[in-house]
């Protein structure tokens, strides 16, 4: 695995190209110097539009158009450009820097693009090519919530749901940090919306989702923090597309208990949140719902602005909240239809002679008999061998109540390969990294 450091450089190296005429006795360029040229993403397959592009020559500099293209004019003789752009950042690509070549008179179509996936993969990930399905890359740091402090030896857990196939199931991978707190995880789906988590022996962070994307590359630091460590407020602000603040958004964070609820002006203040790399939400009645990575850090932070966008209203029609629904099934379907979890329903139940059978094609966990009671009851192991986390109505619990109820009485379970991606009101207690189980009767998930 190559350090971030070491990626970026042998990124940059790798990533710039030149298309450029020149002669054998080409004379010195003429006063004042003009380069014209693009800046192309050789992993989406578009040029950057809005790329700004400098000159080492008096700070010349210039955005891109639509067409990713540029020019420079200069009363300097321009020997080097750099592009910067945001999809750059959000690469872990930061700048990239192209020189002139020595021997060229004039600059003419100068290109300065991103690596290849065909160039990238096998410097980054140790192999020739990626699977045809599994071209995605994630690099990133792990460090404390000091901000200074890198972790070594990190588990990088990394989860998605996959597109390809008859069948969606969840995927899977996890790498450790190195010596610098740096990773890399090759092999994950495109177009996937991964959940990833960071966790050592003494901290982790939060679990995060991202959207899917077109390009293969994306950077994900993470902050991690021990349990115990000190809580801190979140202030922020929300406000519509014209900047005026909404009022009565629902704010919450994960990890932290309770709901927050933003003001008149569109502030909230969240408090109590734990330290670390955590998700976000914001939901309003007429606004799209709004999931972000935030970085909680000791001290005072910074205020928060999230914009929110009005959903599409039709002519005619009232939105209006849904209050009939409790809490607890309205957030077990909001967690289904995510689908960060594998779920076995009332159906499936139905059709198995025995729960344990209901649950043996459940990917992640191991369901084994106990002793000679094998017909009927049983236990779940989670990777490693390590005993499962059993909970009963989003209560703590174990197999042996699980082992009590008639499956009759069961009306879903949903299982999380890891502690760490379970969410913070079903699981409070997270001493170690094994599975959990989630069982949910009948009773407990009624409308």
């Amino acid at each position: 695995m190559l350090p971030s450091a070491m990626l970026r450089s042998l990124i940059v190296a790798c990533a710039v190209t030149f298309a450029s005429t020149s002669t054998a006795h080409a004379q010195p360029a003429a006063i004042p110097d003009t380069v014209r040229g693009v800046v192309f993403d050789s992993l989406a397959n578009e040029p950057l539009a809005g790329a700004f592009v400098v000159a080492n020559a008096a700070g010349v500099s210039v955005a891109t158009n639509s067409l990713g293209q540029f020019e420079l004019v200069s009363n300097e003789r321009i020997t080097q450009l750099t592009a910067y752009h945001p999809a750059l950042d959000a690469m872990g690509l930061g700048a990239i820097t192209a020189s002139r070549p020595t021997q060229t008179a004039r600059w003419y179509s100068a290109s300065v693009a991103t690596p290849s996936l065909h160039t990238l993969w096998p410097r980054v990930c140790n192999s020739r090519r990626p699977e045809p399905e599994r071209p995605g890359i994630i690099t990133g740091t792990a460090r404390l919530a000091d901000n200074r402090t890198r972790v070594a030896g990190a588990r990088v857990l990394v989860q998605w749901e996959s597109v390809f196939g008859d069948s969606r199931s969840l995927r899977d991978l996890d790498v450790v940090t190195d010596s610098v707190g740096d990773y890399v995880v090759c092999g994950v789906e495109q177009f996937a919306e991964p959940r990833m988590v960071a966790l050592s022996q003494e901290a982790q962070s939060g679990a995060i989702a991202l959207p899917s994307q077109v390009r293969p590359l994306r950077r994900v630091d993470f902050v991690l923090s021990p349990n115990d460590a000190p809580r801190v407020s979140i202030r922020g602000r929300v406000h519509n597309e014209r900047n005026v603040g909404v009022e009565g958004v629902r704010v919450t964070v994960d990890g932290a208990d309770g709901e927050w609820v933003s003001g008149r002006d569109g502030t909230f203040t969240v408090v109590g949140a734990p330290l670390g790399t955590r998700m976000l939400s914001l939901r309003a009645v007429g606004y799209s719902p709004v999931s972000q990575v935030v970085e909680v850090l000791g001290g005072t932070m910074p205020l928060l602005e999230i914009p929110l966008d009005r959903t599409v209203e039709l002519e005619g029609v009232r939105v209006t909240e849904r209050v009939d629904v409790r809490r607890v099934r309205s957030d077990f379907e909001s967690r289904r239809r995510a689908g960060w979890a594998r779920y076995v329903d009332s159906t499936e139940f139905a059709k198995a002679p025995f729960v344990r059978f209901a649950l043996s094609a459940v990917q992640g966990i191991t369901v084994r008999p106990l002793g000679n009671r094998a017909t009927t009851e049983f236990e779940i192991l989670g990777r490693f061998g390590c005993r499962a986390h059993i909970y009963m109505d989003g209560t703590i619990s174990d197999i042996d109540e699980v082992n009590r109820i008639p499956k009759e009485q069961l009306a879903a379970v949903e299982v999380y390969t890891s502690v760490a991606f379970a969410p913070a009101t079903l699981v409070r207690i997270r001493a170690d990294n094994c599975a959990v189980a989630a069982f949910w009767t009948k009773v407990g998930l009624r409308p």
